[in-house]
């Protein structure tokens, strides 16, 4: 069992210039705790901006759920879900 949130953030053009530029900073303003128990990465264009089905970019995908218009607030509040449901499955 991976021990980690997975949190990817698509940095294609239209997610990086919507606001993928500042979420890929994210992981310095998680708390020292939180840093340890979640893997960043950014990724190519997932291609979910090509149509409106899916919302508008920025898109981040963490734990398999997508997140459009992703900023800092809601991936963090995310983020935090995922290792409090992490830890109560321990």
């Amino acid at each position: 069992m991976n021990t980690k949130v997975q949190v990817q953030i698509c940095v294609g053009t239209a997610c990086h210039i919507m606001g993928a530029a500042d979420l890929i900073t994210i992981e310095d303003l998680l708390a020292e705790p939180l840093r340890e128990r979640v893997e960043i990465k950014g990724v190519t264009c997932i291609g979910l901006c090509k149509d409106e089905v899916h919302g508008k970019p920025p898109f981040v995908i963490i734990e398999g759920q997508m997140l459009a218009e992703a900023t800092l607030d809601k991936v963090l509040r995310r983020i935090e879900m995922c290792v409090e449901r992490l830890a109560d499955r321990r």
